[in-house]
């Protein structure tokens, strides 16, 4: 019996990437590896995904049933995609979901019409037909593109049927000098480090080039280097080229691979990977409140023993505090009905492994009227059932994200209103309770004058000061005119705290540009530190949190995916060496004050308590410094013992890496 195949024609409008040259490849063949999930609304009943048969079940009431694929970046420009399957179906309408940044793009390509080929062809974003929503809310696009789902909607048919799904081919534009990509990662899952890059090409024929690659130590010691010849496939046909370590020191907590490739009329970034040995766990699971030492863990989005690892492997690295949404919608799906479980488990995860939980309140759930008093309405009565349900957890709430930008969709002084309203409910339901409020991307100090100028009353200000570019001076100065702008009437300050800072690990793609510009994993590291540092010296009474605590997915061309400081396999990244590192370091110890600058341009503060610490780093360049007696900790938790009979040692600092002077 002869099968046809369905296509599907996704086609992006040609008339936003006129030039660049066209390419096709095959991203997607509904590999297990590509990690495809079946969603539905309502009963799902038989629908899944074995091997590439998609079954499809509407006969227990499913409105929709869709695939999803993991997040991944589509290379180039997307000018048109492509989707074979094989089956014999009738009447469903066919959804497609294109992300960029935040923002979803939504549109109906048409439906299937049973056996035979088939070709639905369209104009996509930013083109006419295609609705979009979340984020920016512009019809944009901001970053690269994702594919996010495929939907087939009943069409109030009822049947059950199956799909052999084929592949997704996509059309790309590409500068011409910008048609390869690399990305580099570590394996050390059988005992023995390797360090691969892979490059992928989108031409049409194999690129020849010279791939130069250098192994180093935190200190910037080259130990190793080579060159090696290589073809590139086209179609973005994958290439792994693997570099196997050399037997390390048992002192060595830290190596990096550098690879960077020659072809000839291409542009390549060069790529870095590393290896990280595991720091000793921090095993303290009691709760410490006082300490600054929090992170974006965000257990809310795991679930069972994943959430469960989740929380160790953070008590692990010494964190002390999460930063956890509660969202409305989640919590009381309908009016008036309830659903406390999962965030009682969630609390319950964070307390075993001495974590403290604030809470982050937002979302507008569909029986409501957002961004009106009526909503408004409801959601006080909500924030006052949710504040007294946890109000012998949860000692603190953050009214909303960011509602300096898109986040915020309604009047922004609105958000004034809501913010007053909140403090009021949050004060009924637990007078001891704090009120995080205004949470800017970025110091926006207008928006935060305006709010306060409307009387909204909060407890905590805080703030997400993210920065492309890290001064430490400038950094503090900004922290002590922040906390100076939220003064109280009576000239008391407010405690200012950091409930989003970070940076990406991710490789940029070879079009798009990404809000967030990229960093290598040693500099992640460093300014992790320097961030945590800067904001403890600054006298604001910060709790820091980093965004975020593990990686949000796999892919490393997407910089939303590599903000942890592990991966998603949990795999430590020099972050998470050096939060451990400066965790234990400060363990027990306050900010006692400056101590004595070793030289021009270096920081150095001490800390007292169990024991004496002096942190010391030069953010502008490497410099000397000299340590008569104790034990010298770098960035990443490698020590160096200075004996006070051996003399001075001089030292060399280098420009950005904090080092840690432990008294005895």
């Amino acid at each position: 019996m002869k099968h046809y195949a369905a296509v599907l024609l996704f086609a992006l409008s040609a008339a936003a990437f006129a030039d660049g040259v066209r390419n096709t490849y095959t991203p997607y063949r509904f590999a297990a590896v590509e990690q495809w999930e079946v969603k539905a609304s309502g009963n799902p009943g038989a629908s899944r995904l074995s091997g590439k048969t998609w079954t499809v079940d509407f006969t227990h009431g499913a409105e929709w049933v869709s695939l999803v694929p993991a997040d991944r970046v589509v290379l180039g420009d997307p000018v048109g995609f492509r989707l074979r399957l094989r089956g014999g179906a009738k009447g469903h309408p066919v959804h497609v979901y294109l992300s960029t940044h935040f923002m979803t793009f939504h549109k109906i390509a048409g439906e299937l019409a049973g056996a035979g080929d088939q070709e639905l062809a369209f104009d996509a974003p930013p083109g006419p037909d295609w609705q979009w929503f979340e984020g920016e809310n512009d019809g944009k696009i901001h970053g690269p593109i994702r594919l996010g789902e495929i939907r087939l909607e009943s069409g109030g048919i009822r049947d059950r049927f199956d799909l052999e799904m084929l592949s997704v081919a996509v059309e790309t534009a590409s500068p011409a000098d910008h048609l390869c990509v690399m990305t580099a990662r570590t394996d050390d899952s059988n005992g023995h480090t390797v360090f691969t890059a892979e490059p992928r090409c989108l031409g049409t024929a194999p690129l020849a080039g010279t791939l130069r690659w250098a192994l180093r130590t935190w200190n910037g010691e080259q130990i190793s280097s080579g060159t090696r010849q290589v073809s590139v496939p086209p179609e973005a046909r994958p290439e792994p080229i693997r570099i196997s370590a050399p037997a390390l020191s048992p002192d060595l907590k830290f190596l990096e691979a550098e690879f960077a490739l020659e072809i000839p009329g291409q542009e390549i970034p060069v790529v870095q990977t590393c290896w990280v040995a595991s720091p000793p766990p921090h095993t303290d699971d009691q709760l410490r409140p006082e300490s600054p030492f929090g992170m974006g863990v965000y257990l809310a989005r795991f679930k069972g023993a994943d959430q469960e690892r989740t929380a160790r492997v953070a008590r692990e690295a010494g964190v002390k505090w999460s930063r956890e949404d509660f969202e409305w919608p989640v919590v009381e799906p309908e009016r008036g009905r309830f659903d406390w479980t999962f965030h009682e488990n969630l609390i319950a995860t964070a307390r075993r492994d001495g974590i403290s939980v604030y809470a982050i309140v937002s979302g507008w759930p569909s029986w409501t009227e957002p961004y009106s008093i009526k909503g408004i309405d409801d959601w006080v009565r909500f924030l006052k059932a949710l504040v007294g349900h946890f109000k012998s957890d949860v000692h603190q709430w953050e009214i909303w994200n960011e509602p300096n930008i898109f986040f915020w969709q309604g009047p922004k002084d609105m958000y004034a209103t809501l913010l007053i309203r909140s403090y009021q409910a949050i004060k009924e339901a637990d007078p001891s309770a704090e009120v995080l409020g205004i949470s800017t991307a970025g110091i926006d100090y207008n928006f935060i004058a305006r709010t306060m100028a409307l009387d909204a009353p909060f407890d905590i200000l805080t703030i997400h000061p993210y920065r492309k570019v890290f001064d430490d001076r400038v950094f503090i100065n900004e922290l002590k005119a922040v906390s100076n702008l939220a003064q109280r009437d009576n000239g008391r300050r407010r405690p200012v705290w950091l409930t989003e800072m970070g940076w990406s690990t991710y490789t940029p793609s070879n079009t798009a540009k990404q809000d967030f510009a990229p960093t290598t994993l040693r500099e992640n590291a460093q300014l992790l530190a320097r961030s945590y540092l800067s904001s403890i010296v600054s006298g604001v009474e910060p709790r820091t949190f980093w965004y975020d605590f593990r990686n949000d997915g796999d892919d490393p061309l997407y910089f939303e995916n590599e903000m942890g400081i592990v991966y998603r396999d949990f795999r430590p990244k020099p972050s998470y060496a050096a939060y451990s590192t400066l965790a234990r370091v400060l363990a027990g110890k306050r900010l006692a004050g400056p101590a004595p600058s070793p030289g021009y341009g270096t920081y150095a503060y001490r800390f007292e308590g169990k024991g004496t610490a002096i942190a010391m780093w030069n953010p502008y360049e490497d410099t000397v410094i000299e340590v008569k007696a104790g034990d010298i900790v770098n960035t990443i938790g490698e020590v160096r013992h200075v004996p006070a009979a051996g003399g001075p040692l001089r030292l060399q600092l280098k420009r950005g890496a904090p080092v840690y002077l432990l008294l005895p």
